[in-house]
């Protein structure tokens, strides 16, 4: 893949900040955001430097971002689950 995808998930077992490369390539990585059972059906809010996030998973400068994605899923689990999302904002950072 000449692309890469940068994800962030709720994991039950791994730590927040937890790294985890696709077990199929290398070129996606998902970011632990949430981690645990204790905050579901609470609304949570994430604020995260992307920028940042991209260059500690790749180790390389991200390139412009082609599209963003929202999603759900339980094909890893079998598990059925409810989501809902609010408003998505990209910010540019303030310099120091």
């Amino acid at each position: 893949m000449s692309y890469a995808t940068l994800m962030y998930i709720w994991e039950n077992r791994a730590p927040v900040s937890t790294i985890i490369t696709n077990q199929h390539t290398t070129r996606v990585k998902m970011i632990v955001a949430e981690s645990g059972n204790d905050r579901l059906g609470e609304w949570r809010e994430e604020v995260r430097n992307v920028h940042e996030d991209y260059k500690r998973a790749f180790g390389e400068e991200p390139p412009m971002t082609r599209s963003v994605g929202i999603m759900t899923d339980t094909d890893n689990t079998g598990e059925k689950v409810h989501a809902y999302y609010g408003d998505i904002s990209f910010q540019r950072a303030a310099r120091p």
